[in-house]
Protein backbone atom coordinates (compact mmCIF):
# COMPACT_ATOMS: atom_id res chain seq x y z
CA UNK A 1 0.00 0.00 0.00
CA UNK A 2 2.94 2.34 1.22
CA UNK A 3 5.00 1.78 -2.36
CA UNK A 4 1.41 2.13 -4.08
CA UNK A 5 0.79 5.45 -2.73
CA UNK A 6 4.83 6.38 -3.27
CA UNK A 7 4.58 5.50 -7.06
CA UNK A 8 0.86 7.63 -7.22
CA UNK A 9 2.92 10.76 -5.21
CA UNK A 10 5.66 10.28 -7.69
CA UNK A 11 3.66 10.26 -11.04
CA UNK A 12 1.69 13.14 -10.13
CA UNK A 13 5.07 15.03 -8.91
CA UNK A 14 6.54 14.44 -12.85
CA UNK A 15 3.13 14.97 -14.24
CA UNK A 16 3.38 18.38 -12.63
CA UNK A 17 6.62 19.31 -13.76
CA UNK A 18 6.03 18.17 -17.60
CA UNK A 19 2.41 20.42 -17.24
CA UNK A 20 4.86 23.54 -15.67
CA UNK A 21 7.50 22.70 -18.15
CA UNK A 22 5.35 22.97 -21.63
CA UNK A 23 3.40 25.96 -20.09
CA UNK A 24 6.58 27.83 -19.45
CA UNK A 25 8.31 26.75 -22.77
CA UNK A 26 4.83 28.47 -24.30
CA UNK A 27 4.87 31.47 -22.32
CA UNK A 28 8.82 31.78 -22.81
CA UNK A 29 7.70 31.71 -26.95
CA UNK A 30 5.15 34.56 -26.73
CA UNK A 31 7.88 36.55 -24.69
CA UNK A 32 10.42 35.80 -27.53
CA UNK A 33 7.62 37.06 -29.96
CA UNK A 34 7.62 40.77 -28.57
CA UNK A 35 11.18 40.62 -27.91
CA UNK A 36 11.95 40.14 -31.61
CA UNK A 37 8.92 42.95 -32.51
CA UNK A 38 10.67 45.56 -30.21
CA UNK A 39 13.96 44.40 -31.38
CA UNK A 40 12.85 44.59 -35.22
CA UNK A 41 11.16 47.85 -35.63
CA UNK A 42 12.11 51.46 -34.78
CA UNK A 43 10.26 53.06 -32.10
CA UNK A 44 10.80 57.09 -32.51
CA UNK A 45 8.31 57.94 -30.56
CA UNK A 46 9.30 55.37 -27.58
CA UNK A 47 5.17 53.95 -27.62
CA UNK A 48 6.99 50.98 -26.12
CA UNK A 49 9.34 51.81 -23.78
CA UNK A 50 7.61 49.99 -21.33
CA UNK A 51 8.65 46.95 -23.15
CA UNK A 52 10.92 45.82 -20.06
CA UNK A 53 11.68 42.14 -20.26
CA UNK A 54 13.64 39.90 -17.41
CA UNK A 55 10.49 40.06 -14.78
CA UNK A 56 9.18 37.13 -15.91
CA UNK A 57 6.50 36.53 -13.19
CA UNK A 58 3.47 36.02 -14.33
CA UNK A 59 1.19 37.92 -16.87
CA UNK A 60 3.84 41.16 -16.52
CA UNK A 61 3.77 41.57 -20.23
CA UNK A 62 0.16 41.99 -20.24
CA UNK A 63 0.69 45.33 -18.73
CA UNK A 64 2.86 45.99 -22.06
CA UNK A 65 1.63 48.87 -23.77
CA UNK A 66 -0.14 47.53 -27.29
CA UNK A 67 -0.48 43.98 -25.58
CA UNK A 68 -3.56 42.11 -24.49
CA UNK A 69 -3.62 38.51 -22.79
CA UNK A 70 -5.53 35.41 -22.66
CA UNK A 71 -5.78 36.20 -19.26
CA UNK A 72 -4.46 38.32 -16.73
CA UNK A 73 -2.13 36.02 -15.22
CA UNK A 74 -0.62 34.52 -19.06
CA UNK A 75 2.30 35.54 -20.50
CA UNK A 76 0.19 34.22 -23.48
CA UNK A 77 -0.18 37.08 -25.96
CA UNK A 78 -4.42 37.43 -27.69
CA UNK A 79 -4.13 40.34 -29.78
CA UNK A 80 -1.50 43.44 -30.51
CA UNK A 81 -2.42 46.85 -31.41
CA UNK A 82 0.06 49.21 -32.24
CA UNK A 83 -1.84 51.28 -35.27
CA UNK A 84 -1.12 54.44 -35.66
CA UNK A 85 2.24 54.69 -33.26
CA UNK A 86 5.06 55.38 -36.53
CA UNK A 87 6.66 52.64 -35.92
CA UNK A 88 9.45 52.24 -38.67
CA UNK A 89 10.90 48.91 -40.07
CA UNK A 90 10.16 45.62 -42.28
CA UNK A 91 7.75 42.99 -41.41
CA UNK A 92 8.37 42.34 -37.86
CA UNK A 93 8.76 38.15 -38.58
CA UNK A 94 9.37 37.54 -34.95
CA UNK A 95 5.35 37.65 -34.28
CA UNK A 96 4.99 34.53 -35.90
CA UNK A 97 6.09 33.27 -32.32
CA UNK A 98 3.18 34.34 -31.50
CA UNK A 99 1.51 31.33 -31.69
CA UNK A 100 -1.91 31.97 -30.32
CA UNK A 101 -2.45 35.34 -31.03
CA UNK A 102 -5.87 36.11 -32.48
CA UNK A 103 -5.36 40.26 -33.80
CA UNK A 104 -2.82 41.80 -35.34
CA UNK A 105 -2.73 45.46 -35.36
CA UNK A 106 0.07 47.22 -37.65
CA UNK A 107 -1.90 50.26 -39.64
CA UNK A 108 -0.36 53.63 -39.98
CA UNK A 109 2.92 53.02 -39.57
CA UNK A 110 5.79 52.90 -41.69
CA UNK A 111 6.38 49.07 -42.08
CA UNK A 112 7.71 48.02 -45.66
CA UNK A 113 9.12 45.46 -47.14
CA UNK A 114 7.47 42.03 -48.12
CA UNK A 115 4.75 39.76 -45.77
CA UNK A 116 6.82 36.51 -45.41
CA UNK A 117 5.02 33.67 -47.34
CA UNK A 118 4.84 31.28 -43.96
CA UNK A 119 3.49 33.82 -41.83
CA UNK A 120 0.03 32.21 -41.76
CA UNK A 121 1.64 28.98 -41.23
CA UNK A 122 2.47 29.93 -37.61
CA UNK A 123 -0.23 32.01 -36.86
CA UNK A 124 -3.49 29.42 -37.53
CA UNK A 125 -5.97 31.23 -34.87
CA UNK A 126 -5.70 34.45 -36.60
CA UNK A 127 -9.19 36.21 -36.38
CA UNK A 128 -8.05 40.01 -37.46
CA UNK A 129 -5.36 41.09 -39.68
CA UNK A 130 -4.62 45.03 -40.11
CA UNK A 131 -1.39 45.70 -42.46
CA UNK A 132 -3.22 48.84 -44.01
CA UNK A 133 -1.29 52.47 -44.72
CA UNK A 134 1.76 50.72 -44.56
CA UNK A 135 4.74 50.89 -47.30
CA UNK A 136 4.14 46.82 -48.16
CA UNK A 137 5.02 45.84 -51.19
CA UNK A 138 5.96 42.24 -53.13
CA UNK A 139 3.12 39.85 -53.67
CA UNK A 140 0.06 38.72 -51.15
CA UNK A 141 0.98 35.60 -50.26
CA UNK A 142 -1.28 32.54 -51.55
CA UNK A 143 -1.18 30.86 -47.88
CA UNK A 144 -3.33 33.53 -46.99
CA UNK A 145 -6.16 31.55 -48.24
CA UNK A 146 -5.62 29.16 -45.68
CA UNK A 147 -6.64 30.86 -42.81
CA UNK A 148 -9.77 29.62 -41.81
CA UNK A 149 -11.00 31.79 -39.06
CA UNK A 150 -9.82 34.85 -40.48
CA UNK A 151 -13.05 37.79 -40.46
CA UNK A 152 -10.66 40.91 -41.02
CA UNK A 153 -8.39 41.72 -43.27
CA UNK A 154 -7.41 45.04 -44.05
CA UNK A 155 -4.27 45.57 -46.67
CA UNK A 156 -5.12 48.43 -48.23
CA UNK A 157 -3.05 51.83 -49.19
CA UNK A 158 0.34 49.71 -49.48
CA UNK A 159 2.44 48.86 -52.97
CA UNK A 160 1.01 45.39 -53.23
CA UNK A 161 1.44 43.88 -56.76
CA UNK A 162 0.34 40.67 -58.70
CA UNK A 163 -2.88 39.15 -58.45
CA UNK A 164 -5.03 38.32 -55.43
CA UNK A 165 -4.59 34.30 -54.14
CA UNK A 166 -7.58 32.89 -56.00
CA UNK A 167 -8.25 31.19 -53.05
CA UNK A 168 -9.67 33.97 -50.80
CA UNK A 169 -12.58 34.10 -52.14
CA UNK A 170 -13.33 30.52 -50.34
CA UNK A 171 -12.81 31.92 -46.64
CA UNK A 172 -15.40 30.59 -44.95
CA UNK A 173 -15.55 33.25 -42.12
CA UNK A 174 -14.57 36.80 -44.16
CA UNK A 175 -16.81 39.56 -43.47
CA UNK A 176 -14.57 42.87 -43.71
CA UNK A 177 -12.04 42.61 -46.28
CA UNK A 178 -10.12 45.79 -48.26
CA UNK A 179 -7.52 45.94 -50.57
CA UNK A 180 -7.57 49.80 -52.16
CA UNK A 181 -4.71 51.51 -52.81
CA UNK A 182 -2.37 48.82 -54.02
CA UNK A 183 -0.78 47.71 -57.18
CA UNK A 184 -2.64 44.67 -57.49
CA UNK A 185 -3.56 43.34 -61.08
CA UNK A 186 -5.69 40.55 -62.55
CA UNK A 187 -9.23 39.00 -61.97
CA UNK A 188 -11.48 39.03 -58.34
CA UNK A 189 -11.47 36.37 -57.33
CA UNK A 190 -15.39 35.00 -56.48
CA UNK A 191 -16.28 35.71 -53.07
CA UNK A 192 -19.49 33.63 -53.47
CA UNK A 193 -18.53 31.60 -49.91
CA UNK A 194 -18.93 35.58 -48.19
CA UNK A 195 -22.52 35.99 -49.45
CA UNK A 196 -21.23 39.94 -48.69
CA UNK A 197 -24.33 42.80 -48.76
CA UNK A 198 -22.16 45.43 -49.66
CA UNK A 199 -19.19 46.33 -51.44
CA UNK A 200 -18.04 49.77 -52.10
CA UNK A 201 -15.60 51.27 -54.92
CA UNK A 202 -12.80 53.31 -53.91
CA UNK A 203 -12.77 55.20 -57.67
CA UNK A 204 -16.02 56.78 -58.66
CA UNK A 205 -17.36 53.91 -61.25
CA UNK A 206 -16.80 50.82 -62.89
CA UNK A 207 -13.73 51.74 -66.08
CA UNK A 208 -13.57 49.21 -69.01
CA UNK A 209 -10.56 46.47 -68.79
CA UNK A 210 -7.24 48.34 -67.51
CA UNK A 211 -8.74 50.71 -65.47
CA UNK A 212 -8.17 50.82 -61.56
CA UNK A 213 -11.16 49.79 -59.12
CA UNK A 214 -10.68 49.31 -55.52
CA UNK A 215 -12.93 47.24 -53.21
CA UNK A 216 -14.28 46.76 -49.90
CA UNK A 217 -16.44 44.27 -49.03
CA UNK A 218 -18.29 44.19 -45.91
CA UNK A 219 -21.29 41.61 -44.53
CA UNK A 220 -22.68 38.38 -45.21
CA UNK A 221 -26.30 37.83 -46.08
CA UNK A 222 -26.37 38.69 -50.14
CA UNK A 223 -24.23 37.37 -52.72
CA UNK A 224 -22.07 39.01 -54.91
CA UNK A 225 -21.77 38.16 -58.69
CA UNK A 226 -18.59 37.95 -59.66
CA UNK A 227 -16.82 41.01 -61.10
CA UNK A 228 -13.52 40.82 -63.93
CA UNK A 229 -10.98 42.98 -64.34
CA UNK A 230 -7.42 43.19 -65.81
CA UNK A 231 -6.16 45.99 -63.82
CA UNK A 232 -8.31 46.10 -60.40
CA UNK A 233 -5.98 48.26 -57.79
CA UNK A 234 -3.85 51.04 -58.60
CA UNK A 235 -2.71 54.24 -56.88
Amino acid sequence: MVAKLVCAIFFRSCLRVLLVSSLNYSFETDINCLKSLKSQLQDPKAHLSNWIFGNYSEGYICKFFGVECWGSEQNRVLSINLGGYGLKGEFPSGVTLCTSMESLNLTGNNLYGTIPSEFFSFIPYLVTLDLSHNNFASNIPASLSNMYYLKTLLLDHNWFTGHLPSGLGSSPRLQQFSVSHNDLDGPVPDFYSMAIIAASISTAAFFPVGASVGWFYVGKTQKQPSKKRSKILTR
